[in-house]
């Protein structure tokens, strides 16, 4: 089932009631303000995540959700980045309904200035496990990351690939300040991805890993996917983690 990550961030002065986040600027999805369009064809929320470190309430907001009631995000992840494990919602086996080319919001409120963050994954509908001959391979990149902007950049596998067709069934990123990672697939819409990590320790949200959130897309051995990173800060050594299953 295809999915993809967006996000938002706000840098609050203060927020004592719920004020909208700004969509972080996006190549794959039109973004315009506050404002996330949903995608016609991903119309459900598969997961997502509320973070900063003042963090007293978040929202997520769309007119199908408000025709119910809308989501009020908990746990909150109190802190700068991702804590270990993070405190993602996952929604993966009964994704919620947020309504096709909608303008999705992520609002909070703050007990003193911070920079918010909130993470969400679109889809098409419930997400199925992908049982197989998973492995993983190492990957790093050297990009210096523009800081709470997604930034691009290639990677180098550690080693290299038998000749054939890779499908990705899962995904760990690090570095010193990151928030998200998503993969871009040569000629594929979507842009799936994980919440981030910053230490060898962290222990990431086991959706992300092991086919539990389905293909996330596929790539020949000598053409891998690029990596969208989204950081806190100027960060210059990335790595990730790719669970494959070789189908050709």
């Amino acid at each position: 089932m295809p999915h993809t990550l967006v996000a938002f961030d706000e840098n609050y002065a203060a927020a004592a009631t719920l004020d909208a986040m700004t969509a972080v600027p996006d190549p794959h999805v039109r973004t315009s303000g506050d404002d996330i369009w949903i995608p016609d064809a991903l119309p459900f929320l598969a997961g997502y995540i509320a973070m900063t470190t003042t963090l007293t309430a978040a929202r997520i907001e769309s007119p199908t959700l408000r025709t119910l009631t809308p989501i009020d995000v908990a746990p909150l992840d109190l802190a700068t980045e991702p804590s270990t494990p993070p405190a993602y919602i996952d929604l993966r086996a009964n994704p919620k309904l947020i309504g096709a080319g909608e303008a999705l919001n992520f609002k909070a409120t703050v007990s003193a200035a911070a920079r918010a963050l909130g993470l969400a994954v679109l889809c098409d509908g419930p997400i199925a496990p992908v049982v197989g001959e998973i492995f993983t391979i190492k990957a790093t990149n050297t990009s210096t990351l523009v800081a709470n902007a997604w930034t691009n950049g290639a990677l180098t596998f550690a080693q290299s690939l038998p000749h054939g067709t890779y499908q990705v069934v899962g995904m760990r990123a690090q570095s010193a300040g990151l928030i998200a990672a998503r993969l871009v697939f040569p000629g594929y819409a979507w842009r799936p991805g994980c919440v981030g990590c910053d230490a060898y320790s962290d222990l990431g949200h086991e959706a992300f890993r092991g086919g539990r959130l389905g293909a996330w897309g596929t790539f020949e051995h000598d053409v891998p996917p690029t990596v969208d990173f989204l950081s806190i800060s100027a960060d210059t050594s990335q790595e990730v983690w790719l669970d494959l299953i070789k189908i050709a």
